[in-house]
């Protein structure tokens, strides 16, 4: 077992898709675009806002700042309550720390937002670190994984990062940490997406965690 396991916030620990779903439609029907149905976060969630509204419409450049700050609005005052946990997902936190693994986020995720959520679940005192943004923060995942590391002690040799997307996979490879890929979120479509990358291991659901992370 990993003495550190880092997950994801987005598609690993929270179904986050209908509140992000909700902002991003309601930003730019109000500008005069067509909505977008759900299956087309996939590949959108966790990246940057901007790149976000380029590729689901297809956005002009002076546009971007005005729809990505109306955005940020309509999630404080909304979008952040629209989410749920992943089913077995509490479990499987509790499990590793009876283990006695230490457990971190690592989030592009505002802190604010990422802070709240885990509030409303009560889960917050499960992790012993929790790495996001914050305003006027461009940390990329390869600075929140380190960030990771560092707050909790533990090398990346020991660690093992969880997430759902290409920036995740990246940001492992770049820190040279194991990666284990979640196929249950909203970046990988399927196994044969996520297998470009040196992943160490891969996750259907969130009940498969523990037991597979065990036998590493």
């Amino acid at each position: 077992m990993k003495k550190l396991v880092i997950f994801g916030f987005d598609g690993t620990i929270a179904d986050t898709s209908p509140g992000i779903l909700y902002c991003f439609n309601t930003t730019a029907t109000a500008m005069g675009y067509q909505p977008v149905d759900h299956d087309a976060l996939y590949g959108v969630i966790g990246i940057p806002l901007e790149k976000g509204f380029r590729k689901l419409f297809d956005m002009k450049d002076d546009e971007i700042e005005y729809a990505a700050n109306n955005y940020s609005k309509l999630y404080s005052q909304k979008g952040k309550e629209m989410f749920s946990l992943y089913p077995s997902i509490e479990n499987t936190l509790r499990e590793l720390r009876k283990e006695g693994s230490k457990i971190a986020i690592a989030t592009q995720k505002h802190r604010m937002f990422t802070s709240d959520m885990l509030e409303v679940y009560d889960i917050a005192d499960l992790f012993d670190s929790v790495c996001a943004t914050d305003v006027n923060t461009n940390l990329t995942k390869k600075d929140l994984i380190m960030q990771a590391c560092e707050q909790t002690g533990v090398s990346v040799e020991d660690a093992i990062l969880i997430g759902d997307s290409d920036v995740d996979a990246e940001g492992a490879e770049k820190v040279g940490i194991d990666f284990g890929a979640a196929l249950y979120g909203w970046g990988f479509r399927s196994k044969e997406e996520a297998e470009k990358y040196n992943c160490k291991t891969y996750f259907n659901s969130a009940d498969e965690i523990f037991l597979k992370l065990s036998m590493l």
